[in-house]
């Protein structure tokens, strides 16, 4: 059956549109494809961008975290330091802070100026079980650099930093990264802070910054105990001859009698005045009194041991505790200072002056069992020096 053109025409028109459609779907399909595909990437990138910025501000928030403990824990040290008084309980509070601060594998170092010799001293250290005990007592090169330049210091990796030639003895030192805070008070230099760890890199300018602040508070806590020390000596200390004044020796009278009671102890007193010195001031005007003052405090003081105690009792009288001692060691200390006294001279207008002194020596609690009373043994026993003819020792 021959089929109608017609007809023909309408499956090719229906064919050419049915192609077009499917073909205008195919790249309607591809297009959203694209777009997915696109969109995906987009939507991940995104994701990413927001899961970094997640992972920075966390960071961000656990190192503002950190750095507001340290901070605390500096105000902390900072609150402690306006009430301490003493270089020894300052050196040892800024120290431990400073560990508890940077923590981990730290190594916190305190060296103090010895002003006499001009030289650094190791005054405290404290570390990791796992570290080595520092060796360095004076100080090393990097040390020394801060004590020059008066500087902070921030070393990442002493074995890349090709600003100090290291010796053989700090290589050996257990540290590779450090920081340093020279501890400066109105320009002078106290001391030096150092934190060194045992691995690199661990320090940057945060804990430089934290170092400095730590530094400065310890300056200032060190100048005020400093202060306050030189202080209180002037206060128990005689003006003119160095030795405690009298309301210094009635205390650590006090004190030793309580000790020696405690501990079954003895101590002796010897109580001394110079002969005649209304005379020899009379005589040679009051600068030569003051000169034999100065010359026999100074002989008093060459003859205590550590603990003794020696003060001006009163014009030209004196007294000295001589600690854990025997009558016969009390009494030939007594015999060798009437004898330097009498033999040394003071010298005025080129003539040489000499004095004497008379001395009593009471023992505790032989003589005597309570503060007072071994004052009045004491000055009964220099009294009867003085009977004697003087420049004597007189004892129970």
């Amino acid at each position: 059956m021959d089929l109608n053109p017609y007809y023909y025409s309408v499956l090719i028109l229906a064919f050419f549109i049915s192609s077009f459609i499917g073909n205008h779907i195919h790249r309607s399909i591809n297009r959203l494809n694209q777009k997915y595909t696109v969109t995906s990437e987009k939507i991940y990138e995104d994701t990413n961008l927001i899961k970094n910025h997640l992972k920075n501000r966390k960071a961000e928030i656990s190192a503002m975290e950190m750095k507001i403990d340290s901070l605390m824990e500096i105000k902390d040290l900072a609150d402690k330091l306006s009430s301490l008084l003493s270089v020894d309980e300052v050196v040892k509070n800024v120290a431990e802070k400073t560990f508890e601060i940077f923590k981990g594998n730290a190594r916190v170092v305190l060296y103090l100026i010895d002003n006499k010799n001009n030289e650094l001293n190791l005054s405290y250290t404290i570390k990791d079980d796992n570290r080595q005990t520092i060796a360095m007592k004076k100080g090393g090169i990097l040390d020394r650099w801060v004590v020059k330049n008066m500087k902070n210091l921030l070393v990442r990796d002493i074995r890349k930093d090709f600003r100090f030639s290291v010796d053989e003895e700090e290589r050996e030192e257990d540290f590779v990264s450090l920081i340093s805070k020279p501890l400066v008070s109105e320009s002078n230099l106290t001391g030096i802070l150092r934190v060194d760890n045992s691995e690199e890199s661990v320090f940057d300018q945060h804990e430089l910054r934290i170092l400095d602040i730590i530094g400065e508070l310890a300056a200032v806590a060190l100048e005020n105990a400093k202060l306050y020390r030189q202080t209180e000596e002037l206060a128990i200390r005689d003006s003119l001859t160095g030795l405690y004044v009298h309301r210094y020796f009635m205390e650590r009278l006090e004190e030793e009698v309580k000790r020696a009671l405690r501990s079954s102890s003895t101590f002796a007193l010897l109580m001394l005045d110079i002969d005649n010195f209304k005379e020899f001031n009379d005589k040679h005007g009051h600068i030569a009194g003051d000169l034999a003052l100065k010359n026999i405090g100074k002989i008093l003081m060459s003859k205590a041991s550590a603990g003794d105690i020696v003060c001006r009792y009163g014009g030209e009288e004196f007294a000295f505790i001589i600690l854990n001692c025997t009558k016969k060691k009390a009494l030939e200390l007594a015999h060798q200072i009437r004898k330097e006294i009498q033999e040394s001279s003071v010298l005025l207008r080129r003539q040489k002056k000499f004095v004497t002194i008379s001395i009593g020596v009471a023992m505790f609690p032989a003589d005597a069992k309570l503060k007072d009373d071994v004052i009045m043994e004491a000055d009964k026993f220099l009294y009867q020096a003085k009977a004697k003819g003087k420049n004597t020792v007189c004892s129970k």
